[in-house]
């Protein structure tokens, strides 16, 4: 305890006070800095969307279909081969950006 108190008296108010704002001032510089680093993602955003668009894509081929197998009657619910077909069909036609918000079976 005593040693701090000596190193304690061997600063005065004033340089104390200087050490206070130096370090309060980097602070928020380097808070700053990131605010703005942060606020650079919404063109990276835009810069990646319109990269995704200007590559024209090779039409994709339909896969051979496969040979029909009767399964069992299932009772509610979507079964995951029809599930998987639905999405591949909605992501060729509306591309790689389309949402499925909910699946209902319909009666």
């Amino acid at each position: 305890m005593l040693n701090f108190v000596v190193a304690a008296s061997d600063i005065s108010i004033g340089e104390a006070l200087g050490n206070m704002v130096v370090g309060l001032g980097v602070v928020f510089a380097a808070l700053l800095f990131l605010c703005g680093i942060i606020s650079l993602f919404k063109f990276i955003s835009k810069w990646d969307k319109s990269a995704a668009k200007a590559p024209a894509k090779a039409p994709v081929k339909a896969a051979a279909a496969a040979p029909a197998v009767k399964a069992a009657p299932k009772e509610e619910g979507i079964d995951g081969a029809v599930l998987a077909v639905i999405l591949a069909a909605v992501a060729e036609k509306c591309g790689p950006n389309a949402r499925i918000t909910s699946i209902q079976k319909s009666k």
